[in-house]
């Protein structure tokens, strides 16, 4: 549920940030317009948030329902449904959570909301498996694999460690921090494989370079399970 509100909420942001252009260019009579669109889309937007309050008091509602019946009773996109719900529930006017919730590790990782571990871990696989690749188009993906594991993955999995919460930091900053500390482990590494009876190998880098990835990874999912338990402790009735 949260990735894809997450992304509905980006969506929306980003026309937000086009229309605010589009305004500065147009002439004065448009401008006009823009405000009585811009006042009819606060209107509709109060009208839904008295209408989830209306519904969501009595007792709790399937998202997805609740997100169906708004977009047909008042005829609007389910992007602005969506996007009032999540101001909502910044609001702390309302509460979002699964019906039923993740009661062991292993339920946890299975679920939607470690799909960021799998994918993760998926990349870091398939950069392992195309070290030897020397021709055709798996030499092209082997340069792009490998690239993230040695300029992303790495710094990915320790900055979600320090910065469990998805709130901590922005994206861009992540990135920035990712690129960065998958130089400083990739250059540890190779020193500390140095000192071992492989040396300095494409195979033993990329398999320690693998190792220490998934072991962050690992380590970074328990810190999230452990802080999922106790939100849900905080919430639970």
């Amino acid at each position: 549920m949260e990735p894809n509100l997450a992304k509905c909420n980006k969506n929306l942001d980003i026309e937000e940030d086009s229309s605010t252009v589009r305004k500065t260019a147009t002439q004065p009579n448009h401008r006009m317009n823009k405000k009585g669109t811009t006042k009819e889309n606060s209107k509709t937007g109060r009208e839904i948030e008295a209408i989830v309050l209306e519904k969501t008091a009595a007792k709790p509602v399937p998202l997805s329902r609740l997100v169906k019946e708004l977009s047909h009773d008042r005829t609007c996109k389910p992007d602005k449904v969506i996007s009032q719900i999540i101001r909502l529930q910044a609001n702390k006017k309302i509460l979002i959570r699964e019906p039923a919730p993740y009661k062991t590790f292993q339920a946890y990782l299975l679920s939607p909301i470690s799909m960021w571990f799998w994918e993760v871990a998926l990349a870091t696989i398939v950069s392992l498996s195309l070290i030897f690749a020397s021709s055709g188009w798996a030499l092209y993906f082997r340069y792009v694999f490998a690239g993230l594991m040695v300029l992303f993955l790495p710094g990915y999995s320790l900055v979600g460690l320090i910065y469990s919460r998805r709130n901590d930091l922005d994206y861009l900053t992540r990135i920035v921090l990712s690129l960065v500390l998958s130089l400083a482990i990739a250059t540890l590494v190779g020193l500390v494989v140095n000192f071992t009876p492989f040396g300095i190998t494409l195979f033993a880098v990329a398999l320690s370079l693998g190792a220490v990835t998934i072991g962050l990874l690992l380590l970074t999912v328990l810190r999230r399970y452990a802080h999922y338990r106790l939100a849900r402790a905080m919430t639970a009735e």
